[in-house]
């Protein structure tokens, strides 16, 4: 059996989103797809809930109004648990370098607190981060990098 929501949102990753076809619109017949592939049934249902939600907060983004800031993220101590200092400065990295902006981090936080781990590592991290970007359609010319760093086992940082 695969282990985790994580591995599902994955295995869709790799199986779905480079085919042009697309996966199956119909959700039964996908998650009997993964189920033959040895997911558990819990997983997959998290793993369409988890990509639900995203697509819920992306939709309610598109009326939020949006303003240019340098505040600072202060990190409650439940998110200082889950994400650890290397996935904090992670993603603060990709926000100084100007790849994320304060909206699309929060989405990010929110994402890697709604997966069932009580920590994650920085290549996980790295994954939900990739899967954040690939899903906002606004990065489409850093397809590569975003393919790159979902896959990347690696916990390096970038320079």
């Amino acid at each position: 059996m695969k282990e985790n929501v994580i591995d599902v949102l994955m295995f869709l990753f790799d199986n779905y989103l480079s085919i042009e076809e697309g996966m199956p619109t119909d959700e039964v017949t996908l998650a009997t797809e993964l189920e033959e592939a040895g997911f558990e049934a819990k997983n997959i249902t998290k793993a369409f809930d988890w990509l639900g939600e995203l697509a819920d907060i992306r939709q309610a983004e598109k009326v939020t109004v949006h303003t240019k800031g340098k505040a600072i993220r202060v990190y409650l101590p439940q998110e200082q648990h889950k994400l650890d200092v290397g996935c904090r400065g992670f993603l603060h990295q990709l926000e100084t370098m100007g790849l994320l902006d304060t909206s699309t981090r929060e989405i990010i936080i929110d994402r890697a607190m709604a997966i069932e781990s009580p920590q994650l590592g920085l290549g996980e991290f790295k994954r939900i981060v990739g899967l954040v970007l690939l899903n906002s359609g606004e990065h489409d010319e850093m397809l590569a990098w975003i393919e790159d760093l979902i896959y990347d086992d690696h916990d390096a940082v970038l320079h």
